[in-house]
């Protein structure tokens, strides 16, 4: 499985050399490890609680000019012990996955590493990058994978890279953390093909570049994740080579020498199992050896070295908590991102982009206070969320406020202008999985009597993920910017008056009903058994997300990779010569627009074996030219399969069905590929 970037990320080269070389600091690693004594090797391995207002801190060997590295949440900004406004509230990871953009990816990482570091830290907890399995999974939006290992590859690189300008990065949740029902103890019964091919595909491409993981709570096949000699050893830090350091997520380790000998190096929040007592005793039971620890050492030590050399006493070693590190730039890049990745999902004649001549009634308490980002640990505190009231005062749009508790009051401001414009959300958060996949409050009931009054109404939704959307047929026009940060207002009225032309494309799917992939209470949330509380089976293997549409030629509301622009595109001059795929992709109509073409592949018994899908994205790239000839060359990874006798991937030979199209549910070429 190849990973690709579109020309607009060759920015990534710079990237490079503003890094150490991974040897020389791993050289560097181990020459501080060599000097260490037994004590100081292990304060490494243990978190210390809050230290000067921080409330995450692990040991550093007094290497980065304090006792201590300070660490925060999370995978879309500075969220922790910070005064709301000091700190930008970004787009969430899932947000920026719909932009489909690595060259994007990039600038936010930058811009997520420039607050961390300002603030004083040393470490950022994210990116997120776990596959979505379940719709209602509380932290969808933390991940930027969105359903898809390829797109989880393609964004979570740049993301790091950029991080790992200023502070290091931590790729999470290590593994098939893909529920928060029960999430401290449900055990993900997932076969081996399965997890190499989907789940850890993002996390292999991560490994490549993050300076640390983060463990999850759940077990897997049986054991805790953080303490899984199967993930951490054997997958991680064996199958894909990953050179950094694994950390548990807060209170999830539950062992001194079980998590040491299978892979875990830091324990947080604070030395429950890894304290020096309870690390020598392992050692004097020959349950671990002192390679363990030296190499623990050798790992953290080696992402910190990583980190350009500038940047790693953050503050001069002072304490900046409370620094106001958001500053104009990134402002207009979190305005940038949340207009970018914005989806426009329906367009009916065309009603967008608007004219600034008509009025406009906006409708919804969304209007006036926006949910723009989620709860946990991944939350954002901001006091700077501008709202689509405020943008739109200041667009110089005629516009009127109605909140939509009172149904008669609000179709009335909508047949008194010339636009309705209703404003939804659906909130989720971290500790608890979503009740349903609906909209908040009353905007669902709300929604097709806006429409029958209002020919010219236009929804906008902030969503943690998927979202049903019963009243589709009832409006003109329909948009979602997922979690969207602070700028949400700014960003939606950029894009609905077409300063920035809609280009971003659906991550996961949109169903029509609750359960359409109909998962057995087996599958989620999970059933009791003699040795668990709540065990989740994977029986659909990778029949999950589009790839379950696709098998069972099911129509969703709205298909993976879905994505409309202002204008259209046209596909043609599918050529398949050996392994190079190229076609043409013309603009037909409008000037601005932007389209991302996808190329999937068929494996050859996709049509026979029901648990192989019917085809998987291999290859995207965005255009916003006039036309473009898009080329891609199959790699023998786009072609294999896990092998769980040899331990290896091995190509897949036979003819590959080959589809391009603008989403997963729209193909317009088809041809295939013999390997």
């Amino acid at each position: 499985m190849s990973i690709k970037f579109v020309p607009a990320a060759i920015g990534l080269l710079s990237v490079v050399v503003l890094r150490a070389s991974a040897q020389s600091a791993r050289d560097q690693a181990i020459q501080d490890c060599n000097a260490f004594n037994f004590s100081m090797k292990v304060t490494l391995m243990r978190g210390y609680g809050e230290i000067d207002g921080y409330s995450r801190n692990s040991g550093c060997g007094y290497k980065c000019g304090r006792q201590t590295f300070r660490w925060d949440n999370g995978p879309q900004g500075f969220g922790d012990n910070t005064k709301p406004g000091t700190t930008t509230q970004w787009p969430s990871c899932l947000t920026v996955g719909a932009t489909w953009d690595p060259s994007l990816a990039l600038e936010w990482g930058i811009a997520m590493g420039e607050e961390f570091w300002g603030k004083g830290t040393n470490i950022q907890e994210g990116p997120g990058v776990n596959i979505a399995r379940i719709m209602k999974n509380g932290r969808n939006f933390e991940y930027v994978s969105g359903e898809d290992p390829i797109l989880g590859t393609v964004m979570v690189q740049p993301i790091v890279d950029g991080i790992q300008q200023n502070v290091m990065a931590i790729s999470k949740h290590y593994i098939n953390n893909n529920q928060e029902i029960h999430r401290s103890g449900v055990n993900e019964v997932v076969d081996e093909v399965t997890e190499m091919e989907l789940y850890g595909v993002p996390f292999a491409a991560a490994a490549k570049k993050s300076a640390g993981f983060m463990c999850a709570y759940n077990r897997v096949n049986g054991v805790y994740a953080c303490e899984n000699k199967q993930t951490l050893r054997t997958m991680l830090k064996g199958y894909y080579n990953f050179s950094g350091f694994v950390v548990s997520d807060w209170g999830a380790c539950h062992s001194t020498a079980q998590s040491i000998s299978n892979g875990l190096d830091i324990e947080m929040p604070k030395a429950n199992f890894f304290s020096e007592d309870n690390i020598q005793q392992a050692l004097d039971n020959k349950e671990i050896t002192m390679d363990d620890i030296n190499d623990s050492c050798v790992r953290i030590l080696s992402g910190y070295y990583n980190v350009p050399q500038d940047k790693r006493h953050p503050c001069g070693g002072g304490i900046c908590i409370d620094a106001n590190v958001s500053t104009a730039a990134h402002k207009t890049l979190a305005r940038k991102l949340s207009a970018m990745s914005t989806v426009l999902l329906k367009n009916d004649n065309d009603l967008l982009p608007l004219d600034k001549s008509k009025t406009v009634a906006l409708i919804g308490k969304d209007a006036q206070t926006p949910y723009t980002g989620g709860s946990g640990s991944g939350a954002v505190n901001t006091n700077a969320a501008v709202s689509p009231v405020k943008a739109f005062s200041a667009l110089g749009v005629k516009a009127t406020f109605n909140d939509g508790t009172d149904v008669a009051s609000a179709v009335a401001a909508a047949k008194a202008a010339d636009v309705a414009i209703v404003f939804g959300s659906a909130h989720s958060g971290e500790g608890h999985d979503r009740d349903s996949l609906n909209l908040e409050d009353n905007i669902d009931a709300l929604i097709p009597q806006i429409g029958a009054a209002q020919k010219n109404t236009v929804v906008v939704m902030a969503v943690p993920g998927s979202i049903l959307t019963d009243w589709r047929e009832d409006v003109a026009a329909i948009l979602t910017n997922f979690y969207p940060g602070e700028q949400m207002g700014n960003a939606i009225g950029d894009v609905l008056y077409g300063v920035v032309p809609p280009q971003a494309k659906l991550p996961l799917t949109f169903p029509k009903v609750d359960n359409e992939q109909k998962m057995t209470e087996e599958q989620y949330p999970g059933v009791k058994t003699p040795d668990f509380d709540l065990q989740a089976n994977y029986s659909e293997g990778q029949i999950v997300g589009y790839r379950w549409y696709d098998k069972h030629n099911v129509k969703p509301a709205f298909a993976f990779g879905h994505g409309l622009t202002y204008g259209a595109f046209t596909y043609s001059d599918l050529s398949v010569s050996g392994r190079t795929v190229s076609f043409t992709v013309k603009r037909t109509s409008g000037t601005n627009g932007c389209d991302t073409p996808q190329v999937y592949l068929s494996y050859p018994t996709a049509a026979t074996d029901p648990a192989v899908p019917a085809k998987v994205l291999r290859y995207f790239q965005k255009t916003c030219d006039a036309e473009t000839t898009v080329k891609y060359t199959v790699s023998d990874a786009d072609v294999s399969n896990w092998d769980v006798v040899s331990k290896t991937w091995k190509v897949t030979s036979g003819k590959f069905g080959v589809s391009v199209g603008t989403s997963s549910g729209d193909i317009s070429l088809t041809g295939t590929l013999t390997v």
